[in-house]
């Protein structure tokens, strides 16, 4: 929705998008292989970030319009785009190891 109404790049969505596909996918490798992968903070700080960001989005920048000229739900969306992709790639590098072991 927020692509389409022209409030996020459409580059963001498929990067976070693509990284919950990545994820759940290993998730789905690993319980085949009878091993449970668990959230770990990276994951869950990624979420807030992401959460927040959204809200800065659809809140049209509220409040941050009345107390500074940077646009922060970009900025905010950015961030979460970065985490997204750090968290993403650390899950993948620590869980594949385990995946691979068993």
């Amino acid at each position: 929705m927020m692509v389409q109404t022209g409030l996020v790049a459409t580059w963001i969505a498929v990067v976070i998008i693509a990284r919950e596909f990545v994820i759940t996918g290993l998730r789905m490798v690993a319980s085949e292989q009878g091993v449970a992968l668990a959230a770990d903070n990276l994951g869950k700080w990624k979420m807030v970030l992401q959460v927040v960001a959204i809200a800065a989005v659809l809140w049209d920048n509220y409040p941050f319009q009345f107390i500074t000229f940077i646009q922060m739900d970009e900025l905010l969306m950015l961030a979460a785009v970065a985490l997204t992709i750090y968290s993403g790639v650390h899950y993948l590098l620590n869980n594949y190891r385990l995946i691979k072991m068993s």
